[in-house]
């Protein structure tokens, strides 16, 4: 009798060990089946290239999701594209292409279309293309300019350049108004500590910073 009982204790014990993850494997295999199935209905075979493929890649791109490129071949970058995009819509993230998914795809598509013919064609006027030269030449173009500008620098404003570098602690000279050695140096000194162009001269940004001290 005690051993019948054994023998049906270690009987249920390998039912409950092999059996039920035997029946969970296969019903994961039965509806993973059912999925493709569902989704080849839907988009077709995803076994090779597919333009359906790449219409979905293209979709996700566009709702800023990374499929990887839109080369129409279903990879697990694709995938995962699909599943951050199903949770995003709140569907069930499986990665798979069924009819709720497809829906979803289709209207984000026309989302994308309506946004983009909303958006007004911009034609650059000529004198939006002349603010857009590359930044060397634009250089080239302010530097006669500035040094013109530094030039003409009133007396009012070569003390106030002193005065400012000696609040700043970097000139002890006397304010002249005279912008000699000593006090080129200390623009250069000022600009440097700054991170400004080291030329010794007073353009705008150095002005800019020396003004701070001015309104000390």
């Amino acid at each position: 009798m005690i051993k019948t009982l054994v023998y049906i204790l270690v009987g249920l014990v390998v039912i409950v060990m092999f059996y039920t993850p035997a029946r969970n494997y296969m019903n994961n295999l039965f509806l993973r089946d059912k999925a493709q199935l569902k989704e080849e209905q839907i988009i077709g075979t995803v076994s090779g290239y597919s333009p359906r493929v790449e219409e979905i890649q293209r979709i996700l791109k566009d709702a800023h999701f990374d499929p990887g490129p839109a080369d129409g071949v279903m990879g697990s970058r694709t995938r995962k594209a699909i599943r951050d995009f199903q949770k995003e819509k709140g569907l069930w993230p499986s990665g798979k292409v069924d009819s709720k998914t497809w829906l979803e795809l289709s209207r984000e598509k026309e989302a994308l279309k309506k946004e983009t013919a909303a958006q007004p064609l911009i034609f650059p006027s000529e004198e939006h293309q002349r603010d857009i030269r590359p930044e060397e030449e634009i250089a080239r173009i302010r530097e006669p300019q500035e040094k013109t500008a530094k030039a003409k620098l009133p007396q009012d404003r070569k003390k106030q350049i002193q005065i400012a570098l000696q609040k700043a602690g970097f000139y002890k000279g006397k304010i002249d108004g005279k912008i000699g050695p000593q006090t080129k140096e200390a623009i250069k000194a000022f600009q440097k500590a700054k991170g400004l162009k080291v030329d010794g001269t007073v353009g705008t940004k150095t002005w800019a910073e020396l003004n701070k001290y001015l309104k000390e």
